[in-house]
């Protein structure tokens, strides 16, 4: 069974991507995790887990670098965090 991981951090860099053909899309942090800045960490997330359209356009244009951000999700095989859960703060 899979431990749920969690990060709490500073979005450092983010992109929002259209995923294959199923017509959804998905969103992707790097993340510098509190007390631990130099270990970044990037979590993929749904769109549909972003709070509002507004949110989806500032990570898009990468507006909201710096801002906090907690997820909650799973370790992929490529390193990557899937978040099940994503709070994000302005």
């Amino acid at each position: 069974m899979e431990s749920v991981l969690e990060v709490n951090g500073a979005i450092i860099d983010s992109w929002v991507e259209p995923r294959g053909g199923d017509g959804s899309t998905r969103v992707v942090l790097q993340v510098a995790p509190k007390g631990r800045p130099r270990e970044l960490v990037f979590v993929e997330a749904k769109a549909s887990l972003v709070p509002d359209d507004g949110w989806l356009e500032d990570l898009s244009e990468n507006i909201c670098h710096g801002s906090p951000v907690r997820a909650l999700g799973r370790r992929m095989l490529n390193g990557f965090i899937a978040a099940t859960q994503l709070q994000l703060v302005r």
